[in-house]
Protein backbone atom coordinates (compact mmCIF):
# COMPACT_ATOMS: atom_id res chain seq x y z
CA UNK A 1 0.00 0.00 0.00
CA UNK A 2 1.62 3.21 -1.09
CA UNK A 3 2.12 6.29 1.21
CA UNK A 4 0.24 9.37 0.12
CA UNK A 5 0.07 12.92 1.50
CA UNK A 6 -3.43 12.45 2.83
CA UNK A 7 -4.72 10.61 5.97
CA UNK A 8 -7.14 7.73 5.79
CA UNK A 9 -9.94 9.96 7.16
CA UNK A 10 -9.64 12.23 4.15
CA UNK A 11 -7.82 15.11 5.93
CA UNK A 12 -4.66 16.54 4.59
CA UNK A 13 -1.92 16.16 7.21
CA UNK A 14 0.12 18.97 5.77
CA UNK A 15 -2.70 21.47 6.06
CA UNK A 16 -2.43 23.87 9.03
CA UNK A 17 -5.22 24.06 11.55
CA UNK A 18 -6.92 27.39 12.04
CA UNK A 19 -5.50 29.54 14.90
CA UNK A 20 -7.30 29.41 18.26
CA UNK A 21 -8.84 32.70 19.27
CA UNK A 22 -6.91 34.39 22.12
CA UNK A 23 -9.46 37.02 23.12
CA UNK A 24 -13.12 37.64 23.13
CA UNK A 25 -14.14 34.75 25.39
CA UNK A 26 -17.21 35.36 27.46
CA UNK A 27 -16.14 34.72 31.01
CA UNK A 28 -19.74 34.80 32.20
CA UNK A 29 -20.39 31.67 30.21
CA UNK A 30 -18.17 29.64 32.59
CA UNK A 31 -19.48 28.73 36.01
CA UNK A 32 -18.01 26.88 38.95
CA UNK A 33 -18.19 23.19 38.14
CA UNK A 34 -19.19 22.55 41.80
CA UNK A 35 -22.10 24.97 41.69
CA UNK A 36 -20.60 27.50 44.18
CA UNK A 37 -21.14 31.12 43.29
CA UNK A 38 -18.97 34.03 44.41
CA UNK A 39 -20.23 35.95 47.49
CA UNK A 40 -22.02 39.18 46.77
CA UNK A 41 -20.04 42.34 47.09
CA UNK A 42 -20.46 44.14 50.42
CA UNK A 43 -21.87 47.56 50.00
CA UNK A 44 -20.15 50.06 52.15
CA UNK A 45 -22.36 52.49 53.97
CA UNK A 46 -20.89 55.71 52.80
CA UNK A 47 -23.29 57.70 55.01
CA UNK A 48 -21.50 56.53 58.21
CA UNK A 49 -18.50 58.76 57.61
CA UNK A 50 -20.45 62.05 57.48
CA UNK A 51 -22.44 60.99 60.56
CA UNK A 52 -19.28 60.23 62.56
CA UNK A 53 -17.82 63.58 61.55
CA UNK A 54 -20.95 65.39 62.69
CA UNK A 55 -20.89 63.63 66.09
CA UNK A 56 -17.22 64.51 66.57
CA UNK A 57 -17.85 68.17 65.73
CA UNK A 58 -20.79 68.26 68.16
CA UNK A 59 -18.65 66.81 70.97
CA UNK A 60 -15.89 69.37 70.36
CA UNK A 61 -18.43 72.19 70.46
CA UNK A 62 -19.81 70.90 73.79
CA UNK A 63 -16.32 70.77 75.33
CA UNK A 64 -15.52 74.30 74.16
CA UNK A 65 -18.83 75.58 75.58
CA UNK A 66 -18.11 73.98 78.98
CA UNK A 67 -14.65 75.53 79.10
CA UNK A 68 -16.09 78.97 78.33
CA UNK A 69 -18.80 78.64 81.01
CA UNK A 70 -16.30 77.49 83.68
CA UNK A 71 -13.91 80.32 82.93
CA UNK A 72 -16.72 82.88 83.16
CA UNK A 73 -17.88 81.46 86.53
CA UNK A 74 -14.36 81.63 87.92
CA UNK A 75 -14.11 85.25 86.85
CA UNK A 76 -17.40 86.15 88.57
CA UNK A 77 -16.43 84.37 91.81
CA UNK A 78 -13.18 86.29 92.32
CA UNK A 79 -13.49 88.27 95.54
CA UNK A 80 -12.79 91.99 95.36
CA UNK A 81 -9.58 93.18 96.95
CA UNK A 82 -9.91 94.20 100.62
CA UNK A 83 -10.48 97.84 101.35
CA UNK A 84 -7.50 99.67 102.76
CA UNK A 85 -7.63 100.16 106.52
CA UNK A 86 -7.47 103.84 107.38
CA UNK A 87 -4.47 104.69 109.45
CA UNK A 88 -4.85 106.90 112.48
CA UNK A 89 -2.32 109.41 113.54
CA UNK A 90 -1.04 108.39 116.98
CA UNK A 91 -0.75 112.06 117.99
CA UNK A 92 -4.43 112.79 117.31
CA UNK A 93 -5.76 110.45 120.05
CA UNK A 94 -4.80 110.22 123.67
CA UNK A 95 -5.48 107.63 126.36
CA UNK A 96 -6.36 108.64 129.89
CA UNK A 97 -5.50 106.22 132.68
CA UNK A 98 -7.35 106.69 135.95
CA UNK A 99 -5.99 105.04 139.08
CA UNK A 100 -8.27 104.59 142.07
CA UNK A 101 -6.72 104.00 145.47
CA UNK A 102 -8.79 102.21 148.08
CA UNK A 103 -8.00 103.19 151.68
CA UNK A 104 -6.87 100.32 153.81
CA UNK A 105 -9.24 99.34 156.58
CA UNK A 106 -7.87 99.28 160.08
CA UNK A 107 -10.24 96.50 161.12
CA UNK A 108 -9.01 92.95 160.52
CA UNK A 109 -10.95 91.02 157.93
CA UNK A 110 -12.97 88.08 159.07
CA UNK A 111 -11.74 84.68 157.97
CA UNK A 112 -14.10 82.98 155.54
CA UNK A 113 -14.83 79.48 156.68
CA UNK A 114 -15.17 76.77 154.02
CA UNK A 115 -18.64 75.38 153.41
CA UNK A 116 -19.57 72.50 155.61
CA UNK A 117 -19.20 69.10 154.02
CA UNK A 118 -22.35 67.23 153.24
CA UNK A 119 -23.40 64.86 155.94
CA UNK A 120 -22.51 61.26 155.10
CA UNK A 121 -25.42 58.92 154.49
CA UNK A 122 -26.69 56.70 157.19
CA UNK A 123 -23.86 54.42 158.19
CA UNK A 124 -26.23 51.57 158.80
CA UNK A 125 -27.66 51.68 155.26
CA UNK A 126 -24.20 51.69 153.63
CA UNK A 127 -22.70 48.97 155.85
CA UNK A 128 -22.63 45.46 154.40
CA UNK A 129 -22.22 41.94 155.69
CA UNK A 130 -20.57 38.92 154.09
CA UNK A 131 -23.07 36.25 153.08
CA UNK A 132 -21.98 32.73 152.12
CA UNK A 133 -24.31 30.43 150.18
CA UNK A 134 -23.48 26.70 150.11
CA UNK A 135 -25.15 23.80 148.31
CA UNK A 136 -23.99 20.29 149.21
CA UNK A 137 -24.77 17.36 146.94
CA UNK A 138 -23.58 15.23 144.03
CA UNK A 139 -23.85 15.61 140.29
CA UNK A 140 -25.19 18.85 138.84
CA UNK A 141 -28.04 21.12 139.81
CA UNK A 142 -30.39 22.25 137.05
CA UNK A 143 -30.23 25.86 138.31
CA UNK A 144 -29.31 27.90 141.39
CA UNK A 145 -30.89 31.32 141.99
CA UNK A 146 -29.54 33.61 144.73
CA UNK A 147 -29.51 37.25 145.87
CA UNK A 148 -26.24 38.75 144.67
CA UNK A 149 -24.31 41.83 145.82
CA UNK A 150 -26.53 44.90 145.56
CA UNK A 151 -29.73 42.88 146.06
CA UNK A 152 -29.85 41.63 142.45
CA UNK A 153 -31.11 38.14 141.65
CA UNK A 154 -28.66 35.95 139.75
CA UNK A 155 -29.26 32.51 138.21
CA UNK A 156 -26.67 29.91 137.23
CA UNK A 157 -27.55 26.85 135.15
CA UNK A 158 -26.13 23.32 135.03
CA UNK A 159 -24.11 23.94 138.19
CA UNK A 160 -21.69 21.26 139.42
CA UNK A 161 -22.08 20.32 143.09
CA UNK A 162 -20.93 21.08 145.73
CA UNK A 163 -21.28 24.83 145.11
CA UNK A 164 -20.50 27.95 147.21
CA UNK A 165 -20.94 31.68 146.59
CA UNK A 166 -19.95 34.66 148.76
CA UNK A 167 -21.69 38.04 148.31
CA UNK A 168 -22.00 41.35 150.19
CA UNK A 169 -25.47 42.43 151.32
CA UNK A 170 -26.60 45.50 153.28
CA UNK A 171 -27.30 45.10 156.97
CA UNK A 172 -29.18 43.23 158.15
CA UNK A 173 -28.16 40.68 155.51
CA UNK A 174 -30.25 37.95 157.11
CA UNK A 175 -33.42 39.65 155.82
CA UNK A 176 -32.45 39.61 152.15
CA UNK A 177 -30.24 36.51 151.84
CA UNK A 178 -31.90 33.76 149.80
CA UNK A 179 -30.91 30.81 147.60
CA UNK A 180 -33.12 28.40 145.60
CA UNK A 181 -31.95 25.16 143.99
CA UNK A 182 -33.69 23.13 141.28
CA UNK A 183 -32.31 19.58 141.30
CA UNK A 184 -33.12 16.48 139.26
CA UNK A 185 -34.43 14.37 142.14
CA UNK A 186 -31.21 13.90 144.09
CA UNK A 187 -31.02 14.86 147.74
CA UNK A 188 -29.14 18.09 148.50
CA UNK A 189 -28.61 20.47 151.42
CA UNK A 190 -28.32 24.27 151.34
CA UNK A 191 -27.02 26.65 154.00
CA UNK A 192 -26.77 30.43 154.46
CA UNK A 193 -24.10 31.99 156.70
CA UNK A 194 -23.72 35.69 157.62
CA UNK A 195 -20.28 36.83 158.80
CA UNK A 196 -19.36 33.20 159.51
CA UNK A 197 -22.53 32.36 161.46
CA UNK A 198 -24.93 29.87 159.90
CA UNK A 199 -28.48 31.23 159.96
CA UNK A 200 -30.32 28.80 157.69
CA UNK A 201 -30.10 25.17 156.59
CA UNK A 202 -32.46 23.08 154.49
CA UNK A 203 -32.43 19.63 152.89
CA UNK A 204 -34.57 18.44 150.02
CA UNK A 205 -34.82 17.15 146.47
CA UNK A 206 -36.33 18.64 143.35
CA UNK A 207 -36.82 22.24 144.54
CA UNK A 208 -35.04 23.41 147.69
CA UNK A 209 -35.25 26.97 149.00
CA UNK A 210 -33.19 28.58 151.79
CA UNK A 211 -34.52 31.98 152.81
CA UNK A 212 -33.76 34.64 155.36
CA UNK A 213 -34.53 34.21 159.04
CA UNK A 214 -38.19 34.61 159.91
CA UNK A 215 -39.35 32.66 156.83
CA UNK A 216 -39.18 28.94 156.59
CA UNK A 217 -37.18 27.30 153.84
CA UNK A 218 -38.93 24.72 151.73
CA UNK A 219 -37.77 21.33 150.61
CA UNK A 220 -39.81 19.22 148.16
CA UNK A 221 -39.23 15.60 147.54
CA UNK A 222 -38.84 14.06 144.11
Amino acid sequence: MGMTGSRDDGLDATKKLPAMPTAGYQTDAFTDPYGVTAPPKVRRHKWLFPLAGAVLILALCSVIALVIVNSSEQQTLVAPPPLPVPTQDPMSSSTTVTTTTTPESSEPSEAVSPPAAAAPPDAESGDTEAVLYAVIGKGRAVSITYVDTGGVLQTEFNVPLPWTKEVQLNRPAARSASVSIVNAGRGIACTISVDGTQIQQREGAGLTVCRQAGKRGRGHGA
